[in-house]
C-alpha cells in the first residue's frame, strides 16, 4: 500500500490492517516453509507495509504528545554535543 492511502485511514483502521498483515506474514512464512509459496516477495512487501503502518501510528502518537507538551527534548547529534562541550570548556577557561 502507498503511504498516502494509509494516512487517509483512521487509527482503528490502521490497527485492523496491521493485524491482517501480521496474519498474512505468518501464513506466507508457513507456506514458504512448506514450499508452497510461489511469490516470495509477498513476504517482504507485507513486512514493509507493516513498517509503514507502524511509522504512521508512531508519527500520530508523537504529534498528539507534542500538542500536549509531553515529548522529551530531542537528542543532540554528536556534532552538537561536541560543539556544546567545546563552548562549555571555553567558558570555564575564559
Amino acid at each position: 500500500m502507498k503511504p498516502a492511502e494509509l494516512r487517509a485511514m483512521t487509527d482503528d483502521q490502521l490497527r485492523q490492517k496491521l493485524e491482517e498483515l501480521r496474519n498474512e506474514v505468518r501464513d506466507l512464512r508457513f507456506a514458504a516453509a512448506l514450499g508452497q509459496l510461489k511469490d516470495t516477495s509477498a513476504i517482504r512487501n507485507a513486512r514493509k507495509d507493516i513498517a509503514r503502518i507502524l511509522t504512521i501510528l508512531t508519527e500520530r502518537e508523537r504529534a498528539r504528545l507534542a500538542e500536549q507538551g509531553l515529548l522529551p527534548p530531542p537528542k543532540l547529534t554528536r556534532r552538537e554535543r561536541r560543539r556544546r562541550k567545546q563552548l562549555e570548556l571555553q567558558q570555564r577557561k575564559g
